[in-house]
């Protein structure tokens, strides 16, 4: 048995089918059923046009697509009338044979087996001097995504559902019977069903009988007329039953055959479901309590599902943590404006050189204080006693300034310039700001130099005073100690 998808079949009259804004109409049934031996058109309608550039078009997601209609064409002067395009997303598929010279319905009009899946838009031109084109149904392979609900799909004889019991014997594309009491089952799941066959002339023409069940009901009784008396012609198409209105659920056909080898054979070839997915009321609600259920007790039973707690303690916890912020913002700005009127306070009164800060480390200093003179912020930094001379680079703030290198030789800090010198340089910022802005090159004195003690030395002899002469280990000058004002600290 095949396992292949289950085509869908589209009526002519479905509303999915886009025909153009003129030139269509519904064609005379009656007379298209007349036609040939390839059995009436599907569900006795057809659309028909005789207006030249008449088009149609169809989308459907698929694997396949065939076009099915009533050939009827003339030709003159080896000119056929009427010609027709079909394509797949603008591109031309096969068109099997469109100059056939008999008139027969259900004829393939275009064909392409296989399309990538997907969703297509099949697009048929029709090019007409005024003989009609017919259209009838459109099959197609759909992709798994499309609802099969409300659709007619197509389970050949060689369908898995499709079963067949003893005394059947394969006959072109279909399965033929001649034995009493033979049967054929199919499962569906749908509200109608319908079973085609064709009667072949070479079996015999005898009408006789065939009965079928649904879901075990009672039989009913169908005719199957076989053929004229000496026909040559064998019947296609033709319809050996069908039943309609079913409950939208799964059923099971049972046809049983109740002739034998001299009457017309009982011949299946295709069935034509009305699918439903749709389940009963019955099912439906069934189906539903049944999901509320295992909803209700998958959430009982997971370990993920706990009651909701109060939301207190993450409140609670924000509002600390909003506290505990507010407070360590607080903190540090108090922290820095002391730490600044502190810094202030310092730089006012020492005034000392920012490029010498920068050329110590902290390891290089001591606090100090000069005995001679008591307490002096001065003397704010200096470096051990006896420590042995090192060199040093001193940046200067002013642009395009190189450092300076000097040596060091003992105890040093920054001294105003002499008064004698004031002219010639620049007074002394209040504050470290300043001597950054000024560009300034403070000066580094180790004591007077030779000209200023040999002045000292002679007034003082001139006075009549003795001179006692002393190695100061600094610059040697003393100034007297400045009262320096400070804000109160807040604590």
């Amino acid at each position: 048995m095949s396992s292949s998808p289950r085509r869908i079949v589209i009526d002519d009259a479905d509303p999915a089918i886009q025909y153009g804004p003129s030139g269509w109409f519904v064609a005379d049934a009656t007379k298209l059923n007349a036609l040939g031996n390839f059995g009436p058109i599907y569900k006795n309608t057809s659309h028909s046009t005789t207006t030249d550039g008449s088009t149609l078009s169809f989308p459907f997601n698929g694997t396949s697509v065939s076009v099915m209609g009533t050939i009827l064409v003339t030709t003159d002067n080896n000119v056929t009338d009427p010609t027709w395009d079909c394509f797949v997303d603008e591109i031309k598929i096969g068109n099997p044979n469109p100059t056939f010279q008999f008139a027969e319905n259900n004829w393939l009009l275009c064909d392409q087996s296989q399309i990538a899946p997907g969703s297509h838009m099949l697009t048929i031109n029709v090019q007409t001097k005024g003989q009609a084109f017919y259209i009838d149904n459109i099959f197609y392979t759909p992709t798994p995504d499309v609802s099969y609900d409300g659709a007619v799909l197509e389970y050949t004889n060689r369908d898995t559902s499709v079963s067949f019991g003893s005394g059947w014997q394969a006959w072109g594309g279909q399965n033929v019977t001649q034995t009493n009491g033979a049967q054929v089952a199919l499962n569906f799941h749908g509200t109608a069903v319908t079973l085609i066959g064709y009667v072949p002339q070479e079996l015999p023409h005898n009408s006789t009988l065939a009965s079928y069940s649904i879901d075990g009901g009672s039989s009913i009784s169908i005719p199957l007329k076989g053929l004229a008396a000496g026909s040559t012609t064998t019947q296609y198409n033709v319809q050996i039953l069908s039943a309609d209105s079913l409950t939208p659920a799964s059923h099971n056909l049972v046809v049983t055959y109740e002739g034998d080898s001299n009457h017309s054979p009982l011949p299946v070839g295709v069935f034509y479901v009305t699918n439903s997915t749709t389940p009963s009321s019955l099912s439906s609600s069934g189906s539903s309590t049944g999901a509320a259920s295992a909803s209700t007790s998958s959430q009982a039973a997971s370990p993920a599902s706990k009651p909701e707690s109060s939301p207190a303690g993450a409140i609670a916890g924000g509002i600390i943590g909003c506290l505990a912020l507010i407070a360590l913002i607080v903190g540090l700005v108090f922290w820095c404006r002391v730490r600044r009127r502190r810094t202030a306070a310092g730089f006012d009164s020492a005034i000392t050189n920012p490029n010498a800060f920068a050329a110590m480390s902290a390891t290089d200093v001591t606090p100090y204080s000069d005995a001679a003179t008591g307490p002096s912020l001065y003397d704010r930094f200096h470096t051990s006693a006896g420590s042995t001379p090192r060199t040093y680079d001193v940046f200067h703030t002013s642009a395009g300034s190189t450092p300076q290198t000097y040596v060091d030789q003992g105890p040093y800090r920054y001294v105003p310039p002499v008064q004698s010198d004031r002219t010639s340089a620049t007074p002394p910022s209040a504050s470290a700001e300043g001597l950054m802005a000024s560009g300034s090159t403070p000066s580094h004195s180790r004591g007077p130099s030779g000209s200023a003690a040999s002045a000292i030395s002679a007034g003082r002899r001139s006075a009549g005073v003795g001179v006692r002469a002393e190695r100061h280990q600094d610059s040697g000058i003393r100034l007297d100690p400045e009262l320096v004002e400070l804000p109160p600290d807040y604590s």
